[in-house]
């Protein structure tokens, strides 16, 4: 049934850059909800939390949370720009079945009223936000949503060379068909944006069958990496958060976390729509659009090395509230999980290898660790959580992030320190008061850690046992230092607490173990 976003998206406030419309509810475009859907010894959620022998396998029920399943079927429009520029419908009434997997307090009574919404990646089904912020989100009461929103142009490629398929909706036939049958996404990925907007009012709305109905949901955060960080760029840019609006008036999303992803790498913007080809790194629809929510980008090394360009500047304004993070001497998502498991570590991997997927056949997942040098330990996931925490305070509260500098260049470089780490971006203590440097492997002798092609692998190369002596004199005086630069972060809100505790556990035992012996 044509439902109200509809309607909306194709009046004149359409075509107004940045206006900030109170449409009705953009929920109508969800028709029909099945779930919670049952589990049983030979229907399992597909990447489902516990995974046993996965990093990180969540034990939910321990945590006092459960996790549900629902299919969701509907209809949603997929949109293009016509040759003046303007916003218009390219197909309408576009069928499609997809899921969300809700993992909540068993106990509602305990629940925060905080929602974080993640895109599922189309490659695997993987949800980054999830491993990384998984602990943070239960220690507050907070709930998590996974929506399936499609496939993307490379995946569908890989699936139909097979062995097997690779774009998220077909790995869910692939391991459970009879469960997952009724998952039925159409060829047009460009309904993400509109199914998008519908699964998160369908979560804040009144109606039977919302997942959520009697929870007060206070505000609801978007956090995605990679892909799913730039569908956030896309949904916001083309104007679907203005549009995505409840009766009130007010967003439906309170504010995203763009993870690893920049407007200046290719795929820093996706696609309006299946036939749309990659927009130029230099287009202006790549530049972010002031919004009325707070939007944090948080960038790796790679993504700010690999597309150089000027970026959206911090501001505290009501309309266009934002916040760039960068950090240095890391790759993409290679760090996120602490500890840097491979890969397929992962729970959703480790279910697929479980019923015969050829994990190291296929393209894009062979195994990280190739290189057997230690990868950059630098708390990717720690200063991660941090930022989303900082996202959480300026949407609820109100309270504006700390500010940070961007990494520094050095011509076409990143500027590096004398002991070889990054100059600039998150104030990290493992760069101010450093055991080791972090960053490419410089050698010739180990091709599999100077890739020739695709992302590079940033490792740790600690210091010999003679600089740490001349630096700090002792394993007692660095650990002063460290924990002295640990608590200024605390303080700054560059770590949570917990975060803190570990890593100055973490560097203790390093230093036991390089420096010299007494």
């Amino acid at each position: 049934m044509p439902g109200p976003m509809r309607r909306a998206v194709c009046g004149p406030m359409m075509i107004l850059a940045g206006a900030l419309t109170a449409s009705v509810p953009a929920w109508a475009g969800i028709d029909k909800v099945d779930g919670p859907i049952p589990v049983t010894a030979d229907s399992q959620v597909y990447n489902t939390a516990w995974v046993p022998g996965a990093v990180p396998a969540v034990d939910l029920a321990a945590a006092g949370y459960v996790e549900e399943e629902y299919f969701l079927h509907g209809t949603a429009d997929a949109y293009r720009r016509d040759p003046s520029g303007a916003l218009a419908v390219l197909a309408k009434d576009i069928p499609y079945g997809t899921r969300i997997i809700v993992r909540r307090p068993k106990d509602p009574a305990k629940f925060s009223g905080v929602v974080h919404f993640e895109p599922i990646h189309p490659s695997q089904g993987g949800t980054s936000h999830w491993v990384a912020m998984s602990g943070y989100m239960m220690a507050h009461g907070d709930i998590y949503v996974a929506a399936g929103l499609g496939d993307d142009a490379p995946s569908r490629v890989i699936s139909a060379k097979g062995p097997v398929p690779t774009a998220q909706s077909q790995v869910l036939q692939w391991f459970e068909p009879q469960r997952y049958g009724a998952i039925q996404w159409p060829k047009e990925d460009g309904i993400r944006y509109q199914v998008m907007a519908d699964i998160g009012a369908l979560l804040r709305s009144d109606r039977a069958e919302n997942p959520l109905r009697g929870l007060k949901v206070r505000r609801m955060l978007v956090g995605g990496w990679s892909f799913t960080g730039s569908v956030q760029r896309t949904f916001i840019n083309e104007g679907f958060h203005d549009r995505a609006r409840l009766p009130n008036g007010r967003p439906v999303f309170d504010g995203y976390l763009i993870g690893i992803s920049s407007r200046w790498n290719g795929g820093g913007y996706i696609p309006l729509n299946s036939e749309e080809a990659q927009t130029r790194n230099d287009d202006p629809r790549r530049s972010l659009k002031p919004i009325d929510v707070p939007v944090i980008e948080f960038m790796s090394e790679f993504e700010v090395g690999t597309g150089p360009g000027p970026q959206t500047p911090d501001s505290d304004a009501r309309v266009g509230a934002h916040r760039i993070y960068q950090l240095g001497a890391v790759v993409h998502s290679a760090s996120m999980i602490d500890g840097n498991p491979p890969r397929e570590k992962r729970p959703n991997f480790l279910q697929l290898a479980a019923k015969g997927y050829p994990l190291a056949g296929v393209k894009g997942e062979d195994a990280l660790n190739t290189c057997r040098l230690p990868i950059s330990d630098v708390p990717h996931g720690a200063l991660a959580r941090a930022a989303v925490e900082n996202l959480r305070q300026w949407a609820d509260k109100g309270v504006a992030p700390p500010h940070a500098p961007l990494l520094a260049w050095d011509g076409d470089k990143i500027r590096r320190d004398a002991t070889g780490n990054p100059v600039g971006g998150l104030p990290v203590a493992e760069f101010k008061v450093p055991l080791a440097s972090y960053g490419p492997y410089k050698g010739t002798d180990l091709p599999a850690c100077t890739p020739a092609k695709g992302r590079p692998i940033f490792v740790r190369t600690n210091l010999d046992a003679a600089t740490l002596k001349a630096r700090y004199g002792s394993a007692q005086a660095f650990v002063r230092r460290y924990d002295t630069q640990v608590d200024a972060m605390v303080k700054q809100r560059w770590l949570l607490p917990e975060d803190a505790a570990a890593l100055k556990a973490k560097a203790r035992r390093d230093a036991e173990a390089q420096f010299p012996v007494q």
